[in-house]
């Protein structure tokens, strides 16, 4: 008899399918680096003023600070791509919207790549913000709707790996593309990419929960026997249905307003809270501060001549992209044996310890200390803050509230990114050598808020976390797993919400259950 659906792995098809969309948050990657390595050629002019044609060779800048604005613009665009793009999955689906919205890179990489004027430059940089918050808002959704429990920490980690990835790809070529009039062909691919994914993702399924929330349950049917080929579906399936139905029973889809403002059937507000929170610390670790701003951190200490492309700094900023995307796979590795929250306090505090090394080995001019300390600050946050909070949003909440807290929460990440960006200049310039002590603060906060109310919620089914924790705001102090049976009823009766989905649960057999530490 064939397996039964649930307990399945990564499939090929998923793998597949998390591919073809992570096109776009690939795109998200080569943005976010894309500014890193050839900055000073763009804002400081370190090769010279000249003309090719109509085009100069770079786009004068003169304050720190609107050079910020031009960095942490796309976070902007990217924050606008992520609120606009929730009415379309909800109504087009999502093979739909990581297509279309994929074309805007198009439009984005011409105005990039033609810029003449700085506002011509922040408009292309916020057009392909759009287009890259719209695809991670809609990968981070489709991932959690097509993966099984099993397959979850792997293709969680999915729009992580697919972003440092971007960021290394455009790094190594960077190196040769940074001098003018080069650099506009750097700028011009973000076009390529957004073409591909226009062209390749509809060959890709739509995901069945969101045909059954339409109506549409032969092709939803369809769609899941293709992405568990080989399994038995039919318990998987008739349980996806009935939790759509109680979930209609209750309430529509939700939309943003109605999450923030608590008009939801469960009680939502701890997973909003842990959703928020962790995108928010995530943004201020500092790992943005890095990537948008390694060659120049680096540069302090090894006073490389920024015309002599490719300088000391940006080479070991390529490399740093490099160990960010090896750590990222390790990362999602250590997470089928380790619990979230172990690997987001143990990522936050290690942070904070290379954050520390950082300001010594700047203050003293020792560039290998400093180089060591950045790399390892990098490396650390793939292995837990980077992927794990983009992840959160699919394992705590309920299906008819995914797209609106999904849209909060990287809403609440790309506003503090691009605050970021845009102050990282400025506290740089005021605090010089001491500026990481800014970021080991938010690191140190940031484990301390984990520690007390972020759950673990590994391997355990999407429904049983909402069970347990749609109660309000509370601590999970100590919280962890063990492998002992769920009694359902007693757990339902005590959260005053029985649910058929739990008692089929139960009749299944033993799943995990969170205890006490």
């Amino acid at each position: 008899m064939p397996v039964d659906s649930r307990t399945l792995g990564l499939t090929g098809f998923q793998a597949y399918c998390m591919a073809l969309a992570a096109i776009g948050s690939f795109n998200f990657g080569w943005n976010i680096g894309s500014v890193n390595i050839p900055g000073d050629v763009l804002q400081n002019c370190v090769t010279g003023r000249k003309y090719y044609g109509p085009f100069p060779s770079c786009i004068y800048v003169g304050s720190n600070v609107a050079w910020g604005v031009i960095t942490g613009s796309y976070a902007l665009g990217a924050f606008l791509g992520a609120v606009a793009s929730n009415p379309v999955i909800d109504r087009k689906g999502y093979k739909f919207t990581l297509s279309w919205f994929a074309l805007l890179n198009v439009a984005g990489a011409l105005l990039l790549s033609l810029t003449t004027k700085l506002p011509q430059f922040i408009v292309g940089r916020v057009v392909v913000g759009v287009a890259a918050g719209a695809a991670n808002n809609a990968l981070s959704t489709y991932v959690s709707d097509i993966a099984t429990p099993r397959s979850r920490t792997v293709m969680g980690g999915s729009v992580q790996v697919a972003t440092n990835m971007g960021i290394m790809v455009d790094n190594a070529i960077a190196l040769g593309l940074a001098p003018p009039p080069r650099w506009r062909v750097l700028f011009s691919l973000t076009g390529a990419f957004g073409l591909l994914n226009f062209i390749l993702f509809p060959f890709a399924r739509e995901s069945p929960k969101w045909l059954i929330s339409k109506g549409q349950l032969e092709e939803a049917r369809i769609s899941l026997a293709k992405f568990r080929k080989g399994a038995y579906i039919d318990d998987e399936f008739n349980e996806m249905v009935e939790v759509d139905r109680l979930n209609k029973e209750r309430t529509s889809n939700v939309n943003v307003w109605e999450l923030i403002c608590g008009r939801t059937p469960d009680n939502l507000r701890h997973q909003l809270l842990c959703v928020s929170s962790l995108l928010f610390f995530q943004q201020f670790s500092g790992i943005n501060a890095v990537i948008f701003y390694s060659t120049s951190i680096i540069n302090q200490s090894t006073k490389s001549n920024p015309a002599d492309i490719p300088t000391l700094a940006q080479i070991l900023s390529f490399l740093i992209s490099v160990a960010a995307l090896v750590f990222t796979v390790l990362g999602m590795g250590l997470g089928a044996y380790f619990g979230r929250r172990t690997l987001l306090i143990f990522s936050h505090m290690m942070m904070a310890i290379f954050s520390a090394i950082i300001v010594p080995g700047t203050i003293r001019g020792v560039t290998a200390l400093v180089v060591t300390a950045v790399f390892c600050f990098n490396a650390f946050f793939n292995v837990g803050v980077g992927p794990i909070p983009w992840a959160t949003a699919g394992e705590m909440t309920p299906r008819y509230a995914m797209t609106a807290m999904s849209g909060i929460g990287t809403g609440i990440g790309y506003v503090s990114t691009f605050a970021i960006g845009v102050l990282f200049p400025a506290i740089n310039n005021w605090w010089g050598n001491y500026t990481f002590i800014f970021f080991l603060c938010w690191n140190v906060a940031a484990a301390i808020f984990v520690y007390f109310f972020v759950p673990e919620t590994r391997d355990r089914p999407i429904e049983e976390t909402v069970a347990k924790h749609s109660c309000g705001i509370h601590i999970v102090l100590g919280s962890k797993y063990s492998v002992i049976p769920i009694d359902h009823k007693a757990e339902t009766a005590q959260l005053g919400r029985a649910s058929t989905v739990e008692e089929s649960l139960l009749d299944g057999g033993s799943s995990y259950s969170e205890v006490s530490g």
